[in-house]
């Protein structure tokens, strides 16, 4: 029997829009994965449908951060 390990990091973000959360993020990212998934919970619809534009461009901001890190732990 041979022990295998899978190291993987746990990563969340918030949206916040004048003090108010709207939306969060969160994905794991591992070692030989070639695609990240992110989850995204709306905390608050009403700011969400008044704001999207702001909110998306944090979700696609969380998206970079999270193939970064990827990428990084692909290095």
């Amino acid at each position: 029997m041979a022990l295998s390990t899978n190291q993987s990091i746990s990563l969340t973000g918030v949206s916040t829009i004048e003090g108010k959360q709207a939306a969060t993020f969160s994905t794991v990212v591992s070692k030989g994965l070639s695609y990240t998934s992110v989850s995204t919970q709306i905390t608050d619809q009403d700011l969400y449908e008044k704001n999207k534009a702001e909110v998306r461009k944090d979700r696609n901001d969380f998206q970079t951060v999270a193939d970064n890190l990827a990428d990084s732990l692909s290095e």
